[in-house]
């Protein structure tokens, strides 16, 4: 029993030993790198001096499938690189005196993203061949968006919701939460795939707040792709108008003329929570009724004379209330013809002259479907034939046809003498005359 135990610990130590002809192993099991730059996977191998490096390759791993990325064969002394690798990807160094087999890929995409096989195949002589492999990860790094802050005021339990997002990142961003430079911990933190598979990080706080309370609360996001963290923030207080902007700007060369688009602009504090609602009055009554409204714009469209006067915004939340007013001047537009006579402002001309347009459009189709109509009436509308024509009944008397008929034997007479037929009354007898042949004999 012993003699066999023996045995068979010398074979696996023999076994051992032809395995560790050749291994190979990596630097990093995890590289990260931004997308756009260039990556190097580590792997290296050692030999004995019985073995010789046969090839080098290279797979992407992906749900138990291998694909190839990159197969060096030393007997040819070429390089292969499949699909979206070529161009890319490359051995650092062919030289088997380096023992080195590692990767370079150039321009590196978020699709890089994954897991990676390096496999060295070596022979010797008179040995089996061997091989061995290594894995590692890569990580595309992808700079997210700049956080963004969403809110929502609960005026009756006086709750402020604030979330946090950054968008399409690799990996996710690490999103902290500030109140007055203070760091909030009890966030709700998730982590959202999003298009193509970017990462989209997600941090939720609720707070109470007072309606005479001022805070400031600042979102912070980290990322490696990140020179420096950015920041988005959100203040509570009350809305306060500092002014309305008025675009275009008028001047006195250039002031607002009829038909000109006037985009009036609420001013308020950035970034002030809960949003104020934003309302607007001319004169103290209704805007135009070309005007319309979006956020804290009030936008009018081909603005005429009659719109001109006092505009007020007044910016209102739960926090308190603020408003500001300007005047707005549209004077006549200055057109190429001559002033409509009578006052009658240019829109109003405008208007005339484009329903006009419209009644003789419509007059035009109106005339034109009665013309085809009346040519549709006129059209004659062929008769159904009979499967057989109809008998043509003569009403001239006998005895004129008798005449005519004789008539008409004559003159056939006298141009072809060669023969004539001469049909007589009664029973349909005819006798037919022939010119004698001269050649003929009596």
């Amino acid at each position: 029993m012993q003699r066999f135990l023996a045995f068979v610990s010398l074979g696996l130590l023999a076994a051992t030993a032809v395995r560790a002809q050749l291994t190979v192993s990596t630097g990093s099991a995890v590289v990260e790198e931004s997308i756009g730059g260039t990556v190097t996977l580590d792997c290296s191998y050692t030999l004995t001096s019985t073995y010789t490096v046969r090839e080098i390759k290279w797979y992407r791993l992906e749900d138990a499938i291998r694909d190839p990325v990159l197969i060096y064969d030393y007997d040819e002394g070429t390089a292969y690189a499949y699909g979206l690798y070529r161009n890319r990807a490359s051995l650092v160094t062919a030289n088997a005196a380096d023992q080195d087999a590692s990767l370079r890929l150039t321009n590196m995409q978020f699709t890089d993203n994954g897991t990676y096989e390096c496999v060295v195949g070596a022979r010797g002589s008179g040995v089996a061949p061997q091989e061995d492999s290594v894995t590692m990860e890569l990580v595309a790094w992808v700079a997210p968006n700049d956080p963004m802050i969403t809110d929502d005021y609960q005026s009756n339990t006086n709750n402020l919701t604030l979330t946090c997002t950054a968008y399409t990142g690799n990996p996710a961003a690490n999103l902290t939460w500030y109140r007055d430079g203070t760091r909030i911990y009890n966030d709700r933190s998730q982590i959202l795939t999003s298009w193509r598979g970017y990462l989209d990080a997600q941090s939720t706080i609720s707070v109470i707040v007072n309606t005479g309370q001022s805070s400031r609360f600042e979102c912070r996001a980290q990322h490696p792709a990140f020179t420096v963290q950015q920041t988005a923030s959100v203040r509570i207080e009350s809305p306060v108008v500092s002014s309305i902007d008025v675009s275009p700007i008028p001047t006195e060369q250039n002031p607002l003329q009829e038909l000109d688009d006037v985009i009036l602009t609420c001013m308020t504090q950035e970034g002030i929570v809960p949003e104020p609602t934003y309302t607007w009055q001319l004169d103290g009554g209704q805007v135009p009724a070309s005007a319309q409204r979006y956020n804290n714009q009030l936008k009018i469209f081909s603005a005429q004379v009659e719109d001109s006067g006092t505009y007020t915004c007044t910016a209102e939340s739960e926090f308190g209330t603020s408003q500001r007013e300007v005047v707005i001047e549209i004077i006549p537009g200055e057109g190429p013809g001559p002033a409509p006579q009578g006052g009658v402002p240019a829109g109003t001309v405008v208007g005339i002259v484009v329903a006009v347009l419209a009644v003789v459009a419509v007059l035009g189709v109106i005339g034109f479907v009665c013309w085809r109509r009346r040519r549709s009436d006129e059209l004659p509308v062929p008769k159904e034939s009979p499967d057989e024509p109809a008998a043509v009944v003569s009403t001239e008397p006998e005895e004129g046809k008798e005449e005519e008929k004789l008539n008409l034997m004559e003159e056939k007479k006298e141009e072809d003498p060669e023969e004539v037929k001469v049909e007589t009354q009664g029973e349909g007898h005819a006798e037919v005359a022939k010119k004698p042949d001269p050649d003929s004999t009596a």
